[in-house]
């Protein structure tokens, strides 16, 4: 019976080494890093800093500028009536002769503004002749060709010395314009220089806007979306090959 067959021991069935284990390496933190995002958001952000300090800077140059509608003839031919022109805010303290202002009318007992041209400053002799078209001031003729054209209403000569701190003004269109010739109005039909809210400027004086920083923060802040959107994805991207290399394929 020696040779009847045995089913070796269960010891000799072992494999003689250990079995392989596959290695799980942490390399998402290698593979995907978010130093790129990070890198990208911060570009976002600067450029969006930069559009907002532009515009902030460039509102501040054109702050006060507004638009005024003309409510009379008494400006014609200069500025018709219901013509838009651009003021520039001012305290009176500035105004020169031969500016044309807006001022408030409560020194002639009208409750609302009107605009008309600086003829005198304080201290100025100021003669005009009954039609208004010849004026004088400290005994040197007004070259004025912005007057109105037509046939002269000849009314009542004026000769006046302006008080100090208050201002002469009269209308382009002499013949209807209701201004500091009126006989009935105190202080010689002057209005006091803190009376002025502003100045009338040429609308192409009024600083335009410089959008070049802006467009440049824009575009950077796009870029920068952009590129940390395209990181996040690579990112994502990488992590997920990685893991599925991760696992041994089943045999």
């Amino acid at each position: 019976m020696d040779d009847v067959w045995k089913p070796p021991a269960y010891e000799s069935q072992q494999p003689t080494s250990a079995p392989y284990v596959w290695p799980h390496t942490p390399v998402v933190g290698r593979v995907g890093s978010r130093i790129p995002m990070v890198v990208a958001l911060g570009i976002a952000v600067a450029g969006m800093v930069l559009a907002a300090v532009s515009i902030l800077a460039t509102r501040d140059e054109t702050a006060g500028y507004r638009t005024w509608q003309q409510q009379s003839r008494a400006m014609e031919p200069t500025y018709p009536e219901g013509s838009d022109v651009t003021v520039r805010p001012v305290d009176g303290s500035g105004v020169r002769r031969g500016d044309v202002v807006l001022f408030s009318a409560r020194d002639w007992g009208a409750d609302s503004v009107f605009m008309m041209r600086v003829i005198g400053v304080g201290g100025d002799h100021v003669v005009i002749d009954g039609t208004g078209t010849r004026v004088s001031v400290n005994g040197k003729t007004l070259r004025e060709p912005y007057l109105s054209k037509g046939d002269p209403v000849f009314g009542l000569p004026v000769e006046v010395t302006v008080p100090a701190g208050r201002l002469f003004l009269l209308g382009d269109h002499r013949d209807i314009a209701a201004d500091s010739r009126a006989p009935h109005y105190e202080h010689s039909g002057t209005i006091a220089r803190s009376a002025v809210v502003g100045i009338v400027v040429d609308p192409a004086s009024v600083p335009s806007p410089d959008r070049l920083w802006t467009w440049v923060g824009a575009a950077t802040a796009a870029a920068g979306l952009v590129a940390a959107a395209v990181a996040a994805t690579v990112r994502r991207r990488r992590i997920g090959l990685t893991r599925e290399s991760d696992i041994p394929a089943s045999r």
